[in-house]
């Protein structure tokens, strides 16, 4: 199951929207809502028949419309049809989905799509029954995801938008999902018309210069979108087995890249001042209880500084202290490694140094802080 987090905002947002909380589930409301919603659409498509109209004499010398794509591979927004009331969609929901733009919510029964090229990669744009000209969901599919495809579906990122679905942790919710935050959105194309939604945690953020992945455990499939007629020959439960094998190769492909990554973390020299070995036992000391504090081992320390670096009194000059650098490993509670750095302090009293005092574990300076292989923590 998700480990959905929503943002304050989100809920003020969504949760509080009893309008489009009595659409999603199925109230009383929804006929006289829906029609609220439709005769919204039939003006909207009427002042654009009209503007089309137009608009028609001027372009058909030169062969173009003024809604043409800029997209090649587009598949044209459907028009509206008076007689029918309604407007046409090529491609329809498995599952209630819905969106909201400020206080405005709607259901979105049916999709229209485009398919292309965009600068970051190959592109697909979904535009909602409510307003075809509406670039709603915006996916993109860089280079880099080139060869996780499995069974050809080609997998893609949510870039631009939000939708909102019935929480995966309490149906009697509602959880909008957006391109910010821990939540990634992810499309699979698995038929030239049939598309897979799913989200889950990602992680990575494209650290290491790969992908990110979604948690196995944590990956949910939320709508499938295709034509009406082949919605009933695709389950959540077949797209999923698609998606967490494509999410497994990116997986697989993230370890790597930390891994290597990890290889080339080393430990920093040891310097002259790394033979003092009353210095180094007390800095083991001192070390081994912030270590094991943490529920962590000490695996090994060094001092890197040759000598001692005296800081002076910016007005006086005088002598305040001096301090040494090292570093150390440590084995998480975890079970992985990390390379850390410390330091060690004297105080001046006048007359010369006292009591060696440890300064404490050092953060926020490269190359401290980072994970290391386990293999590599003694020199």
């Amino acid at each position: 199951m998700l480990r959905w987090i929503t943002s304050e905002k989100m809920k003020s947002k969504i949760y509080l929207s009893v309008f489009f909380f009595s659409l999603l589930f199925g109230f009383s409301a929804q006929a006289q809502l829906g029609k609220m919603l439709k005769n919204k659409v039939k003006n909207a498509s009427k002042t654009v028949v009209r503007e089309k109209a137009a608009t028609t004499a001027s372009t058909a010398s030169a062969g173009t419309s003024s809604h043409q794509s800029k997209m090649p591979g587009s598949v044209p927004g459907s028009p509206y049809t008076e007689e029918a009331n309604t407007v046409t969609t090529s491609l329809a929901f498995l599952e209630v989905i819905g969106t909201s733009s400020g206080y405005t919510s709607h259901i979105v029964n049916g999709v229209n799509y485009r398919e292309g090229e965009m600068e970051q990669g190959k592109a697909i744009v979904f535009h909602p029954d409510y307003d075809l000209e509406y670039s709603w969901l915006v996916f993109i599919s860089p280079k880099v995801l080139d060869g996780f495809a499995v069974e050809n579906a080609r997998v893609y990122e949510m870039t631009s938008g939000s939708y909102i679905i019935k929480h995966p942790a309490d149906p009697n919710q509602q959880l909008e999902l957006g391109t910010s935050g821990l939540i990634l959105s992810r499309l699979l194309k698995v038929e030239e018309d049939v598309f897979v939604l799913y989200a889950g945690a990602s992680v990575g953020g494209h650290a290491f210069n790969v992908p990110s992945y979604i948690e196995l455990g944590d990956l949910t499939i939320t709508n499938i979108i295709a034509p009406p007629a082949k919605l009933k020959s695709y389950s959540k439960e077949e797209a999923k087995k698609l998606a967490v094998d494509i999410e497994t190769k990116l997986k697989a492909n993230y370890d790597a890249a930390a891994k290597a990554d990890l290889a080339s973390v080393k430990i920093p020299a040891a310097g002259k001042l790394n033979s003092d070995s009353a210095l180094k036992n007390f800095a083991k000391t001192e070390i081994k209880k912030v270590v094991e504090k943490d529920g962590g081992q000490l695996l090994h320390v060094n001092i890197e500084s040759n000598d001692w670096h005296i800081v002076h009194h910016k007005i006086t000059g005088r002598p305040l202290y001096r301090w040494i650098r090292g570093a150390f490993t440590e084995k998480l509670r975890n079970g992985k490694c990390k390379l850390q750095g410390y330091l060690l302090k004297q105080q001046y009293d006048g007359s010369s140094y006292g009591n060696t005092n440890f300064g404490g574990v050092i953060h926020g300076q490269m190359p401290y802080g980072q994970y290391i292989d386990c293999n590599n923590t003694q020199p």
